[in-house]
């Protein structure tokens, strides 16, 4: 307790040296702090954007589907699979989906298009058509006779909202599957290649033009926590038959959205180890001329019988105290930035929105603010300022009383 009462005396009797040291540790911890939260958060926007909005976190398929993805790969989602799957604490929405390709057509044009059936209410938690509605309205009821088609697609087929669009393909194991339906409405996603190819229909309507009374294709999962994928993941596949069907997290859905996350992580832990270098080393220069100052009073402390044990432990505290300082006020300036770039993400335009929208993410910056990020860099930044410490106090404590005084 003395020697913690010591060091805080100590740290303030000079109070340009200790701001000048606290500064040093605050930026550190601002600094690298930010960088993870721009970083974090626009991950999680590619993560949202592609896998939180469309494809779901989970997708669940009959056995074989993956690698075959046709309607005769297709299975009924009963109450009891479902019962099943709602038993999994983090899943909050079943989004069913039957989805396959056709011929889309109108009288003036026809292009390939990619069908999608979807539940009209469980949908809205998922891709949310009704909030990426360019014109028209979304879909009543599951049973409605209706489409809604990419913004993109409209323009190809030269149509227009409550013209008829006419679908030809092949339904489940091989029936003629034809279809004549009313446009309501048309959609717009960050992905061009779903602007240009997605007509959706309401599941039941879907499911009569592929002639696949109550079959879907896909069940996709929404969880109430990204981070409980992978438990989430293990226990629907204890849970369900591996004979029946196949349990896929979004990074076995899309490795290749899941390798680019981890090389640009990467390159960011280099930027970040860059910065923790010249932050240990100025922390180093601060501490070092904190100790050098104090020589001469490090010298009659020893002169007069102090054991040297006290002076590393006085100096300890110090350092340890102003680590802690500097690390809670570096978050402390750093949340609020984060935070307001999280409320108001910055809008990316030019070439930067064009390669954006390439990988079908929404053109905006914006930061993370979860609180490990924080948290995380106070403490690496903490254990840097000691770890750089160490070399001053290990000197101040082999000093020579004698020689300390002179100097």
């Amino acid at each position: 307790m003395l020697a913690f009462k010591l060091a805080w005396r100590n740290i303030w009797r000079n109070r340009r040296r200790t701001i000048i040291t606290l500064a040093s540790i605050v930026v550190a911890v601002a600094l690298s702090a930010i960088t993870r939260s721009s970083q974090e958060g626009q991950y999680d926007n590619m993560i949202e954007s592609t896998v939180g909005t469309f494809t779901g976190y989970i997708q669940v398929h009959a056995n074989g589907y993956w690698d075959e993805q046709t309607l005769n790969n297709s299975f009924v989602l009963s109450d009891s699979l479902q019962q099943q799957v709602r038993q999994v604490e983090s899943v909050t929405t079943i989004a069913p989906r039957i989805e396959s390709y056709a011929l889309a057509a109108t009288s003036e044009q026809s292009r390939p298009a990619m069908v999608m059936g979807i539940d009209v209410e469980a949908e809205r938690a998922l891709s949310a058509p009704q909030n990426r509605l360019r014109e028209g309205r979304y879909f009543e009821s599951n049973s409605e006779q209706a489409a809604l088609v990419g913004h993109e697609l409209m323009e190809r087929l030269d149509a227009q909202i409550g013209d008829s669009l006419v679908l030809i393909g092949q339904g489940y194991r091989g029936m003629n599957a034809t279809g004549l339906y009313p446009i309501r409405g048309t959609v717009s996603y960050p992905n061009p290649q779903l602007n240009s190819s997605l007509v959706y229909l309401p599941l039941e309507a879907a499911q009569n033009f592929f002639v696949a009374p109550d079959r879907i294709t896909t069940a996709a999962l929404i969880l109430d926590d990204a981070r409980e994928v992978q438990p989430s993941v293990q226990q629907l596949r204890n849970r369900l038959s591996p004979d029946r069907y196949e349990v896929m997290s979004w990074e076995e859905l899309m490795p290749e959205l899941q390798q680019a996350i981890q090389a640009d992580r990467g390159s960011g832990i280099i930027i970040l180890m860059v910065l923790y270098m010249v932050v240990g080393f100025g922390i180093l220069g601060t501490v070092l001329m904190m100790v050098s100052e104090r020589t001469y009073e490090f010298g009659v402390m020893l002169s007069v019988g102090t054991p040297r044990s006290m002076i590393l432990k006085i100096l300890s505290c110090e350092v340890i105290l102003i680590s802690m300082l500097g690390s809670g006020l570096g978050i402390l300036v750093s949340l609020p930035i984060s935070w307001y770039f999280n409320v108001n993400p910055i809008q990316l335009t030019g070439d930067m929105e064009s390669a954006l929208q390439q990988y079908a993410m929404e053109p905006v910056l914006q930061f993370s603010v979860a609180p490990d990020i924080f948290l995380n860099q106070a403490v690496i930044v903490f254990f840097i300022t000691l770890l750089f410490s160490l070399v001053p106090i290990i000197r101040a404590i082999r000093l020579n009383p004698v020689e300390a005084m002179r100097g």
